[in-house]
């Protein structure tokens, strides 16, 4: 904020169409996505998203988007602000781990029903593993959690192909949280997947009642439009059950290592209305493990890998 005289001029600044080294346009991603596939999959949605939360941010100072994700993730009147920049960070997230393969891309006219139908591949050893590119501390954390590799890619792939519509499957670390230990000291436990919808967050998933308080502001909004006197009843009280759950969760956070774009404008150029199996494929044989490991924060010690 500048002073000039009697008058206060602020200055504002804008939120730049983010940009990812390795995508250039016209200019594809090896394997996984041509020249217009990658224009569907990142540079149209990333510059929309960014108009978007221009428009809603444009009287106020600009701060980096898992910032405003988090001061605004509990405001009922900023949802929309928190959705678009959710949006650019899921994709931009998603896309930043992604960095090609050798394979080529498929003829989507031989991408029929028949994939809907296509035996699952059986195997004990994958291309494009964590242990391929020298990741032994990411491989071991994902083998202590999920019990093997094979089991972490099918249950990460299948997750990703149950989602119907706009939506990110993610891989992440639940963050060690207890009064004893250093807040400054970022450690995990274990290793967990998740999915998300639409403009959905790994920063907010069941995170001290996130939802909870989110459902206050509506009611107290309604009672106060329709002039309805406050109440407890039956309805509103939680069982024991209930709020012993509510307390065992809401301080649980996530950090999240690597996300899948499960939305069909990722794939459906390229690979056809059938064709998401095919994606996964390609996107799994795409992952720089080594940008996934540098995300990993140390395991706390009382749970370290055997």
């Amino acid at each position: 904020m500048l002073k000039s005289g009697l008058r206060t001029v602020r200055l504002s600044r804008s939120y730049i169409n983010p940009s990812l080294g390795h995508l250039t346009p016209n200019g594809g991603l090896d394997g996984v996505f041509s020249s217009r596939g990658l224009e569907n999959a990142w540079f149209q949605r990333a510059e929309y998203y960014t108009e978007k939360l221009n428009a809603l941010t444009k009287n106020s100072e600009e701060v980096p988007l898992e910032k405003l994700i988090y001061e605004n993730a509990k405001s009922g009147v900023k949802r929309n602000i928190v959705n678009y920049a959710t949006l650019l960070y899921n994709l931009r997230f998603a896309l930043s781990s992604l960095h090609g393969c050798s394979q080529k891309l498929p003829d989507v006219s031989q991408l029929g029903t028949s994939q809907l139908l296509k035996t699952p591949e059986l195997t004990l050893k994958y291309a494009n593993e964590p242990l391929d590119t020298g990741n032994e501390k990411l491989h071991a954390a994902l083998v202590a959690s999920f019990g093997s590799i094979v089991e972490f890619r099918t249950l990460l792939l299948n997750s990703n192909a149950a989602i119907s519509g706009d939506g990110f499957t993610w891989l992440v670390a639940r963050r060690v949280s207890s009064p004893e230990f250093d807040e400054q000291k970022v450690e995990f436990d274990r290793l967990f997947i998740v999915n998300t919808y639409n403009a959905g967050t790994p920063f907010n998933f069941n995170r001290k009642g996130h939802m909870d308080e989110l459902k206050t502001q509506y009611e107290k909004s309604t009672e106060q439009k329709l002039d309805i006197p406050p109440e407890v009843t039956p309805l509103k009280s939680k069982s024991v059950e209930e709020a012993r759950q509510t307390e065992a969760f809401k301080d649980t956070e996530y950090i999240p290592l690597l996300a899948i774009d499960a939305s069909p404008k990722a794939w459906l150029h390229d690979y056809g209305a059938y064709g998401k199996s095919a994606y996964l494929d390609r996107v799994w044989e795409s992952i720089e493990w080594k940008v996934v490991e540098s995300r990993l924060p140390e395991r706390t010690l009382s749970h370290q890998l055997m």
